[in-house]
């Protein structure tokens, strides 16, 4: 029988050696947790001071541009652009000296580039890249941020839009970003009105770009044209059974807050522009007072009251501003000479309009400076079929304005000039444009086709509702609109019986509502319906109502554009370049 002595002592010594790995064990796993804890500390922190110098560089350059946008009113927005693109080239010198304090030990934080991307920057914005870096007791930490900068109005960048909710009922085809001030709401019932109301299921809209919504919970679907709710996404199953149509709108739409939004005020956009007609900027505190009259900003008066009453003071003879009028005959029904026969009486009557009519006819299509056209005036495409002005003929950055006193008609005509309206405007015809227009009264859009004088387009920003009517009713091929088109009124747009074919943007201050179907319509004679043809047609060339964004508004119109008082500014997601680097100064700071 073998001996046992001193097997107790082996496994005590066993167990203590267990013990004391475990023991290690624990210790290690605190030490490595407590480094751990301390360098994400260490890494939320640099990332925090990195942010804060992006942020200070952001709040230098809103502040620069905004003071610019101030200076620079009443000037050639080539001016501006030229002092905002230079400010822009200049920050990266300037990089040290955007200068921060931190009470953290060991920590630094800097801008290491700010840099204007030429290539990414177009007519319509700036896009500069910002990268700073911040270490925190060895940790280092860099992030870039993408920052766009404008100085035009926002509605600009959509190809479609309202401030308050829009209604896509049915299948509208829409190329280029969307926006949603209030809702956005996706049905695949459109309705439609001849003789009686009607409706029609077809596809829900596409989009071809971002949606850009107050929240993901202010979009939402119908499927039969009432009831709205949101969403499902949060039920994996009920989600995937939605349209993809459905699907692709939702996945591709951000969030853009009504308070990022820069608006545009039509009445004071146009106080600006006849500032500038009257050759000085200085002179708009002193036309709102006439403008808006003893009962100021908030009175009943309507727009068109207001801005006759001021034109009335600048036109001839009260005012300065060169003021032409349209001849009628019946000016001439006073005029009296006894050496003459009834006949020959006759005769120079309509001789003297003759010459009126080709003299002012020649000053349209010459017009060298801004000008005042006292009282309606029509384009009948016969008699008067043009108005030019030569700066803008010629490209100049010079802005000149005809300035209408009352209603304009433009009928099967040409126009190359910038134009405000104190009435209405009517356009039919076919019609060629490079043109931006205010208007403070309605505008309507009659059975025209607008295509681009020089392959330009229309800028068109009412006050009052914007009508578009039967565009190329129940045919099936669509000759293009060219232009945008802004109201500060709500908007309903038709595709069923007619076709709408828009190369460039629509947008309402209210709510906006589009009705669209695919395919071929028919009438149907003495019924209130119409023939369609299957709806199920997925291509794009069978949508009856189409918008195509266009950016070339931004060169081509830029003289006349609406000016804002704030910059607008976009900020893409923060990107996080690097995850450790080595220890050093990055920049100011507190160091041990």
């Amino acid at each position: 029988m073998s001996s046992e002595q001193g097997s107790a002592l082996v496994l005590v010594m066993f167990i203590v050696l267990l013990l004391t790995i475990l023991g290690v064990g624990v210790l290690s796993a605190t030490i490595g947790g407590a480094t751990r804890t301390e360098t994400r500390e260490n890494d939320v922190q640099s990332i925090h001071l990195a942010q804060k110098k992006i942020d200070e560089v952001m709040a230098y350059v809103t502040a620069d541009v905004n003071q610019k946008i101030q200076n620079y009113m009443g000037r050639p927005q080539a001016d501006l652009d030229l002092s905002i693109h230079n400010f822009l080239v200049s920050l990266n010198n300037e990089k040290n000296g955007f200068v921060s304090s931190t009470s953290l030990n060991g920590a630094a934080n800097g801008i290491t580039s700010i840099t204007l991307d030429e290539g990414a920057s177009t007519n319509s914005k700036y896009v500069i890249v910002i990268r700073a870096n911040a270490t925190v007791n060895g940790v280092v930490r860099t992030l870039q941020q993408k920052v766009e900068v404008s100085t035009f109005p926002d509605f600009l960048n959509y190809s479609l839009g309202s401030e308050g909710t829009v209604y896509l009922n049915g299948a509208p085809y829409i190329e280029g970003k969307l926006y949603a001030g209030i809702q956005l709401m996706l049905s695949p019932v459109a309705q439609y009105k001849y003789f009686s109301e009607s409706t029609k299921t077809t596809l829900y809209p596409r989009i071809d770009g971002e949606a850009q919504v107050q929240s993901l919970k202010d979009m939402q679907y119908s499927t039969d044209g009432t009831a709205y709710k949101e969403i499902p996404v949060s039920d994996k199953e009920t989600y995937s059974l939605l349209d993809d149509r459905v699907k692709q709108v939702y996945e591709n739409s951000q969030v853009k807050k009504q308070s990022t939004f820069v608006q545009i005020d039509v009445e004071d956009s146009f106080l600006d522009k006849v500032a500038e007609a009257s050759g000085s900027a200085s002179n708009k505190a002193e036309f709102a007072v006439t403008y808006y009259g003893a009962g100021g900003k908030n009175s009943a008066e309507t727009p068109t009251t207001r801005g006759t009453r001021l034109v009335d003071t600048l036109q001839e003879p009260t005012g300065n501003m060169t003021t032409l009028k349209m001849p009628v005959k019946s000016d001439y029904d006073q005029l009296v000479d006894d050496t003459l026969t009834a006949d020959e009486l006759k005769w120079k009557k309509q001789e003297l309009y003759d010459a009126a009519v080709r003299e002012f006819k020649l000053r349209l299509m010459n017009l060298g400076t801004s000008a005042i056209n006292d009282g309606n005036l029509h384009l009948d495409g016969t008699t008067y079929n043009e108005i030019t002005d030569l700066a803008k003929a010629q490209s100049s950055e010079e802005s000149h304005w005809l300035i209408v006193n009352g209603d304009l008609t433009v009928d099967n005509s040409t126009i190359q000039a910038n134009i405000l309206v104190t009435g209405n405007l009517h356009i039919k015809g076919e019609v060629k444009l490079d043109s931006t227009m205010f208007v403070l009264g309605s505008t309507d859009v009659v059975n025209a086709n607008i295509s681009g004088k020089n392959d330009k387009e229309l800028v068109l920003i009412s006050k009052g509702s914007v009508l578009i009517n039967r565009i190329e009713e129940f045919r099936n091929v669509a000759t293009r609109l060219k232009g945008f088109f802004y109201t500060d009124s709500m908007a309903e747009l038709y595709g069923v019986g007619s076709i709408f074919s828009l190369e460039g943007g629509f947008f309402a201050k209210g709510d906006l509502t589009i009705n669209a179907v695919v395919g071929k319509v028919f009438p149907i004679p003495g019924q209130p319906e119409f023939q369609f043809e299957d709806q199920d047609q997925e291509g794009k060339d069978a949508a009856r109502f189409v918008i195509r964004y266009n950016e070339d508004v931004f060169a081509d119109q830029r003289v006349g554009l609406p000016r804002v008082t704030q910059v607008n500014i976009h900020l893409d997601p923060i990107e996080l370049l690097a995850q450790t680097g080595e220890t050093g100064q990055t920049g100011d700071g507190n160091q041990p």
